[in-house]
């Protein structure tokens, strides 16, 4: 490894002969491995090498604190200026920390904080029993440790000595910082009941405290789908229909989201081997609902994925189709996504609630109910389990609310069978066919 980075004999004999070379050749292999080019390798080798003599390695573990000091001790002796010897100690912290845990030898002090034991024991059985996924384990951790913290401030040491007042207070003091919706207190008050359920199951709380949570009455379909017009959604893919390497990634990203109703996870989560190029087919796994589902392969989406492929993916070992365009080459986070189609939508100057990508899964719905798809339909090409997810969109079909408030009622029964012949399935359901028929009018609506 040293000889492809280091040129002259003095170097390379210097990293080969010094402290724990081995262990430095690992780490930077699995540096090249992600993707890093040599010259940012070539000067990682000669941190790494500064690590190994400022780091106390004859010890069995190294702490983070230990890393930091040392850090400081060796950007001290640096003749730079000030903002550049941060610099370089941020990096001598980062890589250091990545390399001691590679090695595993890096010492992570146990967490203090309160009700720990029982917040995991909580989210072990969540993930074990129920089966729910990390990303819902992280948001239950987010709702809950707010209110341990709390109530460890309060004095409170133990869950018997919590009471529905307690609670109740702990709400007070949330609505005195930050005003909640009823929408976000009644997530918070579902989380907890959660955990009392569980705890009163481990005999850790007053028995019946769980019931004592009171939410706020949430009206079913009381809102209406957060997403943008069909003609601004045609307007952010022309926008992004450039020849930079942003605009041929953003722009593949943009069409499943808003041709396929996928969610941020399914495009995400897409992977190279997702995609039958000779069938025309393309994979989604529904990890919501833990199945797979098939969907035919558009030209024009296909088209936008290949040139991607072809002209901007950088070669790396990750299987994701959609990767980091910086080193280190990453499969993409959901706050990366959300970031690129908010600034997207920004850009147009649009004026939205909600700017994520599920947005556009919202607007893939509403087109597809004003083309006249059926429930059935719509929701099979969204993946929703039941029609009870999808009737929602039923309030932004304008026209046909239209034509039921100008019903004659006096021929309700001869208009009956109009209405039944209206919620006829235009399309086979449950088909290949299907699939193609409901993306080709999402495409075509864009084109």
């Amino acid at each position: 490894m040293f000889e492809r980075l280091l040129f002259r004999r003095s170097d390379l004999s210097r990293h080969r002969n010094g402290p724990y070379a081995k262990e430095r050749e690992r780490y930077l292999t699995l540096l090249m491995e992600e993707g890093r080019a040599l010259p940012t390798l070539r000067q990682i080798a000669n941190l790494l090498y500064q690590m190994a003599e400022q780091l106390p390695l004859n010890l069995p573990s190294i702490t983070p604190t230990q890393i930091e000091a040392a850090a400081r001790q060796w950007s001290t002796a640096l003749v730079c200026c000030r903002s550049s010897r941060h610099r370089m100690e941020t990096k001598f912290v980062f890589h250091a920390t990545n390399w001691l845990h590679m090695l595993g030898r890096l010492h992570k002090p146990v967490s203090q904080l309160p009700f720990t034991t029982e917040l995991d024991a909580f989210l072990h059985f969540e993930h074990q029993e129920r089966g729910l996924a990390d990303a819902s384990l992280m948001m239950h951790k987010t709702r809950l440790r707010p209110f341990l913290n709390w109530a460890a401030a309060d004095h409170i040491k133990t869950l018997h000595k919590i009471t529905p007042e307690d609670i109740s207070r702990y709400f007070t003091w949330q609505a005195a910082q930050r005003p909640w919706k009823r929408t976000t207190i009644s997530i918070h008050v579902k989380a907890l009941r959660n955990f009392f359920r569980f705890a009163q199951s481990m005999n850790w709380c007053t028995p019946g405290l769980a019931n004592t949570i009171d939410a706020p009455r949430i009206y079913k379909f009381d809102r209406l789908p957060r997403g943008p017009l069909w003609s601004d959604v045609q307007r952010l893919l022309v926008a992004s229909s450039g020849d930079t390497p942003s605009d041929i990634r953003d722009h593949a990203m943009l069409l499943l989201l808003a041709v396929y109703g996928l969610r941020s996870s399914e495009v995400r989560h897409l992977c190279l081997d997702d995609i039958d190029w000779e069938q025309e087919v393309i994979r989604v796994r529904r990890t919501k609902q833990r199945k797979t589902q098939h969907y035919p392969l558009l030209r024009n989406v296909g088209d936008a994925i290949l040139r991607y492929l072809r002209e901007v993916r950088p070669r790396c070992s990750y299987r994701e189709v959609f990767v980091t365009r910086i080193q280190p080459f990453r499969p993409l986070t959901a706050t990366c996504l959300g970031t690129m189609v908010r600034n997207r939508l920004f850009q147009l100057g649009l004026t939205l609630p909600c700017y994520g990508p599920h947005a556009l899964r919202h607007s893939c719905a509403t087109h597809l109910l004003a083309e006249r798809f059926t429930f059935k339909d719509i929701a099979e090409h969204l993946g929703h389990l039941a029609l009870e997810s999808t009737q929602i969109y039923a309030k932004t079909n304008l026209a046909a609310l239209e034509e039921v408030g100008q019903l004659d009622l006096s021929g309700l029964v001869a208009h009956t069978e109009h209405c039944a012949h209206l919620a006829t399935p235009i399309y086979p359901r449950g088909s290949m066919e299907a699939l193609q028929a409901v993306a080709a009018i999402s495409l075509g609506g864009l084109l």
